[in-house]
């Protein structure tokens, strides 16, 4: 029995865990890393290589080793990784290493992503590069780094509509709470059994209902012994006792009043800040677009996410 209730534990945590790494918003990122551009001419082509590392520098390394040892085995240079990466990681420029290994590389842009989690980096490049060994490239101007992003339009469109749910679901709390207000005003209880918290609307009734009706008999009996006081046929004795008994019911009284006033207070407080059940207030759902871990291809799974908040 102890270890399934530990087993299930284990996996409502898990499922959070995952629920809440998936919930990212939309990246903006470059078009050029879906669709690589088309050269200006036939002299080069474009290569997209991406790199992971702790540090930026360190994924800026791997993407730009890769791409040079892309281009040297296919204009056939020969030219060892070790070589490559020692050269990328001494800091030289790109154009002195392109010039001294003879492979014609020109970085043209770069995109960083910082993973959430790990707080490791993806760096992804474009460069032009050489179409074959035995042509010199023409490399040109480009304007693919100032493109507009393929998700920018989709995510400015996504928060607009974020904004706009959210902003309907404040209408629509503000809306609750009002309306709880004013039923728990008149009917202690009421405003939070409309919100579902029929517990908390029942213990406020039942308190109020006490307070204000033990208040209330106190008062009642309180003006018996009045009667008692004023009445003519009263001995001394009998006066003494029926004001003792009214002083004691008088405090009973006002002492009820006076908790049930607070009560009562306390009661619509709760009734506009108590959640309402019967809103998802607590459930965000948000896109979710997750870097894979492949080396050939840059690649993104998107999907969907879920977060629950207890």
């Amino acid at each position: 029995m102890k270890k399934s209730i530990l087993l299930l534990v284990l996996g409502v945590l898990t499922i959070t865990a995952t629920a809440q790494t998936m919930t990212h918003e939309p990246t903006f990122q470059p078009d050029w890393i879906y669709v690589t551009p088309r050269p200006g001419n036939a002299t080069y082509l474009y290569v997209v290589e991406h790199g992971e590392g702790n540090t930026l520098r360190e994924a800026l390394n791997q993407a730009i080793a890769r791409v040079f040892q892309t281009t040297a085995n296919r204009i056939g240079v020969v030219i060892s990784t070790d070589e490559i990466n020692r050269a990328v990681q001494s800091g030289t420029d790109y154009e002195v290493i392109a010039r001294k290994m003879k492979v014609p590389v020109n970085k043209v842009c770069e995109f960083s992503i910082q993973d959430t989690i790990t707080n490791s980096w993806i760096m992804y490049v474009l460069c032009q590069v050489a179409k074959t060994g035995n042509i010199t490239p023409e490399f040109e101007a480009t304007d693919e780094c100032t493109k507009q992003t393929r998700f920018e339009n989709d995510m400015k469109k996504w928060l607009e509509q974020k904004q706009a749910k959210e902003n309907a679901k404040k209408k629509t709390i503000a809306k609750s709470n009002g309306r709880a207000l004013i039923a728990s005003t008149f009917i202690p209880g009421l405003g939070q059994m409309l919100k579902g918290q029929g517990g908390s609307g029942a213990a406020f009734l039942l308190s109020e209902v006490v307070l204000f009706g033990g208040g209330t008999a106190c008062y009642f009996l309180g003006q018996e012994q009045s009667k008692i006081m004023k009445s003519t046929g009263t001995t001394y004795e009998q006066y003494s006792d029926a004001k003792k008994m009214k002083n004691t019911l008088d405090i009973a009284m006002y002492t009820a009043f006076g908790i049930g006033a607070v009560v009562h207070i306390g009661n619509m407080v709760h009734a506009w800040v108590v959640k309402d059940k019967h809103l998802a207030q607590n459930i965000t759902f948000a896109p979710a677009i997750i870097p894979t871990n492949e080396y050939t291809t840059p690649s993104y799974a998107y999907g969907a996410g879920v977060q629950i908040k207890f």
